[in-house]
């Protein structure tokens, strides 16, 4: 029996799922300039500032943006559409940074 190279339905939801946490998890990171870390037990927080959480946030966005380029691909879409898709990517992700920002 030959694999199927399309992924089933709940596959590419899981992908659709984690393509748009991965986005909205590195603008929430870019948007507020780090993250805080809250421990189990009631003790103080931690801020991880921006420097640091810039790596979280990249990676953040590399997952992102190949979990939208395996969905794109399984659709076996033209480049130019998937040239397309990426700058729609990225103008969301940069308005999503924007909104997100502290007033």
């Amino acid at each position: 029996m030959k694999p199927s190279s399309v992924p089933s339905a709940p596959a590419q939801a899981a992908i659709a799922a984690l393509v748009f946490l991965g986005m909205v998890g590195g603008c929430l990171i870019l948007a507020h300039s780090g993250f805080g870390t809250s421990p189990r037990r009631g003790g103080p927080s931690t801020f991880v500032p921006a420097p640091l959480a810039y790596v979280l946030a990249v990676t953040m966005y590399g997952m992102s943006a190949l979990g939208l380029l395996a969905l794109l691909r399984a659709r076996q879409v033209s480049t130019p559409t998937i040239a397309a898709s990426a700058a729609i990517y990225v103008f969301v992700a940069v308005a999503l940074v924007w909104v997100l920002r502290p007033h």
